[in-house]
């Protein structure tokens, strides 16, 4: 399944649209403000932010993926990257049994089958059964619906943490959508699906295949990474990065990913070892854009005291001698 589809894509770009309209009534209330308000996430630190430029969410791409590359050759970094490119070797050898095993497992309660949406203004927008409900937990619809809500709440509330996480939300989507895009076009390995269908075991590798070739048959091509499980990743990492006082967002967050990750290798559409580098790259981008707009300051009291000293001076005369004395106090 293409990660962008078209439908998708469009309405990216009018959710953009929408945006844009409503923020250009709100400027002519607020003017974008370069003071911090700051959100107290315990009692020794506090997170600040200043109100976001609406077309962050664009121009802070460009940056994502510079990071990102830096990310990966980052000494402090390499036992990650190292974890995920480790993982994937040793998975692809058991690809197949493990895939099979997915299927034999999710027949029977649901999760086998493809994917079904009902249409709404030509986007999949409302899944049909519990199987389709999950798949759309990665799917691009799902951090554009998150991000409206904070925006809402943002502009409402005038919150500039929340307008952050929206803004944060869909420029995840479109860096993790363009790296996945360009990993898949590199490496061209068939989905799950279509090497059953040809009895591939495992599926079969054609590295840089054809613009052409790619989309007139994307499932040949474009199983590895997952765009789906980076995209999850992403908008849970962006979540928990900026609110981390709601200690349920990581939990919850990463057992619906597990659900995902079932549900994909139940029905056929990637392998296991399509996951590995989809979640280290969807961590490292959520993690990036979160961290980047963050002031954090400390609240300890104690680190801030500052020690006064007040000195007294005092002359006196004991048994016909002169005493001098000094006080300090602290």
């Amino acid at each position: 399944m293409q990660y962008f589809k078209k439908s998708s894509f469009g309405y990216l770009l009018f959710f953009i649209c929408v945006l844009f309209v409503i923020d250009g009534f709100a400027q002519t209330k607020d003017s974008i403000s370069s003071e911090y308000q700051y959100f107290q996430i315990n009692e020794e630190l506090s997170y600040g932010y200043t109100k976001p430029k609406f077309f962050d969410m664009i121009t802070y791409v460009p940056r994502d993926l510079v990071d990102f590359g830096s990310f990966l050759i980052q000494k402090e970094n390499t036992i990650w990257v190292a974890g995920a490119v480790g993982a994937t070797v040793a998975l692809l050898p058991f690809d197949q049994k493990l895939l099979d095993n997915a299927h034999e497992i999710a027949e029977p309660i649901g999760l086998s089958e493809d994917v079904r949406y009902i249409r709404v203004f030509g986007v999949e927008m409302v899944p049909q059964d519990i199987n389709g409900a999950i798949y759309y937990l990665g799917y691009g619809m799902t951090p554009l619906l998150i991000s409206a809500g904070f925006y809402a709440s943002g502009l409402i509330s005038n919150d500039y943490r929340a307008l952050n996480t929206a803004s944060e939300l869909v420029e995840v989507l479109i860096s993790s959508g363009i790296t996945t895009q360009v990993i898949k076009r590199v490496t061209g390995r068939q989905s799950p699906s279509a090497a059953i269908a040809s009895g591939n075991d495992g599926g079969h590798w054609t590295p840089f295949p054809s613009f052409k070739a790619y989309q007139t048959n994307t499932p040949e091509y474009d199983a590895m990474p997952s765009g789906h499980l980076t995209t999850f990743m992403a908008t849970i990492t962006v979540l928990a990065t900026n609110y981390p006082e709601y200690k349920w967002i990581k939990p919850v967050g990463y057992t619906l990913m597990g659900a995902l990750a079932f549900e994909m290798m139940g029905s056929r559409v990637h392998w296991a070892s399509d996951y590995p580098f989809a979640i280290l790259m969807g961590y490292a981008i959520g993690r990036q854009a979160a961290n980047r707009r963050i002031k954090k300051k400390t609240n300890n009291p104690m680190s801030e005291r500052k020690t006064k000293y007040q000195f007294n001076y005092s002359l006196s005369r004991f048994d016909n001698t002169n005493i001098a004395g000094v006080t300090i106090t602290f």
